[in-house]
């Protein structure tokens, strides 16, 4: 459903806006980080950074950012398989 979820980009330390740590998406039962399988799945990391356990910043971004942000995420990936041969 377009527009059901609110999305959020993780920056600090050396991520950018461009290359965030992760995005986070809420809006449906639980938040959800898009993680490093590539899929979506529910995560603290909101909770852990409102609480000062994690020092990211947290900004609001559209969904086509969160969606650009899954093809980094991928990029990620497959150079540390490359890099580790897997």
């Amino acid at each position: 459903m377009a527009g059901k979820y609110r999305y959020y980009a993780l920056i600090g330390y050396q991520y950018t806006l461009e290359n965030p740590f992760t995005v986070v998406r809420v809006g449906g039962e639980f938040p959800e980080g898009f993680t490093t399988n590539l899929d979506w799945d529910r995560t603290d990391l909101l909770d852990r950074i409102r609480t000062g356990r994690d020092g990211y910043e947290v900004v609001e971004i559209s969904e086509e950012d969160a969606t650009r942000f899954e093809t980094t995420q991928a990029r990620r990936v497959e150079a540390v398989r490359k890099r580790d041969g897997t």
